[in-house]
């Protein structure tokens, strides 16, 4: 009997354990996610985004952060060249910094959030090879997208069709798999954090979309985002401007569902609005301090008065959020407020926002050298009162120590206050030269300072040539003025919605101005420096209201051309160009006229309808976003299996059909 009794209080015991582990991973989810859908989205994100997946270099700014994963995740935050595992020269790494003798990459919040994929893909790869373990994720994911989508739609079909998939997809797996060594597993996992950030990127704007318009539209927002904009060009390519932008559009939820709800939880989300910057200075130090800058001067406009318990919980938030920062940089250099971008760097010269010195130490260290001399002076005199003044001394310690540490932070605070302030005057300046908007914002291909760049070859593209639906902002100027007529300019007066309007555009304007002294630049792609900005930008046109009807009234159009752009757009290019047989460069350049011309095409439909809102459609209205989404769609498949051969496909299935493109 006792061991019944016994067995049966195990089985109520494990059975609240279980429950209360499913309510904590159902809380989990649906802060992340914030219901199915978004995790249905994410998911599908994920999964679109790995089939384009190389394993491999694609720029050289990335050797020191994948050597940094593999030396964190064995214990090691500083490196010698013996750690280096993918470079042995010190020359071929942009970012890698030198302090006191020993190497250290940037990027650190990166860094750290991909020792989780590592860890994930070791203890998988020691029971299976790692391409197969890839393989079977990826089948893994395709059933569980399959049994949402069932679930949702009420088709038990769409489960049968995803686990024939997911099966056919492992068995090619295992007939063609090719080494992967496991050597290269840290870059592997750098990537797909990249990848499962873009995916968030995709959520969260579906999030921020969905708290004030329907949610038909706001899916389309998110999809857009993830494969309308150069998101998905850098979805697998793990440089740090995919997960800063993951970051940005979470603030910005936050902030919003701040000013929509009550009490504690409006608290909290106003918290995490200040959070997410405070880790995006974890891994870029000067974006996070620019975007809590446009942060705070938003919010004092918008709420000028808070409350104690606001304040508290925002500025507790906050400091928690900035901590592991902090402690970075102490453990590197000993200061919490200088990041690795301020030591000296010891690879090539590069255009990163940071300023190229420190502040200088002052005479903080030599007033405490000559006061520990003067006290040894002192000591061998023979003076009676020398013990008493050593005691005094040594009371007053930690005193001397905190005081040098406040001035070390307020010479800190200084130096960037002043760099800062630079900063925007040299951005308000770039933006007076009407030749570099122009060659940033609309076309960048035929510029003669191209010559001798990239062999060559001009693969670099503007903001509207890589993503076209950025063009129907145009309409912006109509919109704003007839919302003006109406409502009048007071800020103090603006809903949820214009806040946090007013708050986007502000983290967009801001990253442009202070990256613009420094763009073009070679090898810039997709304008990578102001990816955030971009995706912000491709945020709005879901806030015009002839966009929001056109995905409302004429959903099956929307979709529909989208479809078909995506599945007929690659072939017909491959067949046009593999005609014309063009070099790398000239391939490029027929994407980027041909964004341009669709856009031209969805910005005079938006802003028809928002002019003349009886003489356009709505149904032409998405016939020309549609086009401008499925232009960049087509150009980032191409881009990323036919165009940039860095390394080879994770999945060797497509690398086999990549070989059958006949476009280079």
């Amino acid at each position: 009997m006792n061991g019944d009794r016994s067995s049966g209080v195990d089985a109520r015991s494990r059975s609240v354990w279980s429950d209360r582990l499913s309510r904590y991973a159902d809380r989990a989810g649906q802060f992340v996610f914030g219901d199915a859908i978004g995790l249905t989205l994410w998911l599908g994100v994920v999964l679109l985004g790995a089939l384009s997946w190389r394993v491999g270099f694609f720029i050289t700014d990335t050797y020191p952060i994948a050597n940094a994963v593999a030396n964190l995740a064995d214990g090691r935050l500083a490196m010698t060249p013996p750690d280096f595992r993918y470079s042995l020269t010190l020359g071929t790494q942009p970012g890698l910094h030198e302090y006191g003798g020993r190497f250290y990459a940037r990027n650190y919040g990166q860094v750290v959030a991909a020792l989780p994929f590592l860890w994930l893909l070791e203890g998988a790869s020691a029971v299976a090879p790692p391409r197969l373990v890839l393989a079977g994720g990826w089948a893994l994911g395709v059933v569980g997208l399959g049994r949402r989508l069932a679930a949702r739609f009420d088709r038990r079909w769409l489960r049968l069709v995803a686990v024939a998939v997911a099966s056919a997809w492992f068995a090619a797996a295992v007939v063609l798999a090719t080494a992967l060594d496991r050597s290269q597993l840290p870059l592997v996992a750098l990537q797909l954090s990249t990848l499962a950030a873009a995916g968030l990127v995709a959520v969260s704007c579906y999030r921020l979309v969905g708290a004030f318009h329907d949610r038909r539209v706001a899916v389309a927002a998110g999809v857009a985002l993830a494969l309308a904009t150069p998101v998905g060009f850098w979805a697998t390519i793990p440089k740090r401007h995919v997960l800063v932008t993951a970051l940005v559009f979470g603030s910005a939820f936050a902030f919003a569902r701040s000013r929509q709800l009550d009490g504690r939880a409006s608290h909290v989300a106003h918290g995490l609005a200040y959070g997410a910057l405070g880790l995006v200075a974890w891994v870029h130090a000067f974006e996070g301090f620019f975007l809590t800058a446009a942060l705070f001067v938003v919010d004092v406009l918008t709420e000028p008065r808070k409350s104690r318990r606001r304040l508290a919980v925002v500025g507790g938030i906050f400091a928690l959020s900035v901590l592991p920062m902090a402690v970075t940089n102490v453990l590197i250099n000993g200061n919490p407020l200088r990041p690795p971008r301020l030591l000296p760097g010891v690879g090539p010269e590069s255009v990163e926002l940071a300023p190229t010195g420190g502040p200088e130490s002052g005479g903080g260290d030599g007033g405490s050298g000559t006061a520990g001399g003067d006290a040894d002076a002192d000591s061998t005199s023979g003076d009676s009162t020398r013990p008493l003044l050593d005691e005094l001394f040594g009371l007053l310690s930690p005193l001397f120590v905190l005081l040098t540490l406040a001035e070390t932070v307020l010479a800190q605070l200084v130096f960037i206050g002043n760099y800062a302030v630079a900063a925007v005057s040299d951005g308000v300046a770039a933006a007076s030269e009407h030749e570099r908007l122009w060659e940033i914002f609309v076309r960048r291909g035929d510029s003669a300072s191209l010559s001798g760049v990239n062999d060559y070859e001009p693969i670099d593209l503007s903001v509207v040539e890589s993503t076209p639906i950025v063009g129907t902002l145009l309409a912006l100027p109509a919109v704003a003025a007839v919302h003006l007529r109406r409502h009048g300019v007071a800020v103090s007066r603006l809903g949820p919605r214009r806040q946090t309007d007013l708050l986007v555009a502000s983290y967009a304007v801001v990253l442009t101005l202070v990256y613009l002294p420094r763009l073009p630049l070679f090898s810039q792609l997709t304008v990578r420096y102001l990816l955030p900005a971009i995706a912000l930008a491709s945020y709005c046109p879901f806030r015009l209201p002839a966009v929001r009807e056109a995905i409302s009234g004429a959903p099956r159009t929307t979709a529909g051309v989208y479809a078909g752009t995506v599945l007929a757009g690659p072939a017909l290019v491959a067949v046009v160009l593999g005609v014309l047989d063009p070099a790398l460069g000239e391939a490029i350049q027929f994407h980027a006229l041909l964004g341009l011309c669709v856009a031209a095409v969805a910005a005079v439909l938006v802003v028809g309808r928002t002019v003349a809102p009886d003489r356009v459609s709505p149904r032409s209205v998405a016939v020309g976003v549609a086009l401008a989404g499925g232009a960049t769609t087509v150009y980032l498949s191409l881009a990323s299996v036919v165009y940039f051969a860095y390394g080879p496909f994770a999945f060797d299935v497509v690398g086999l059909i990549a070989r059958l493109v006949p476009i280079l």
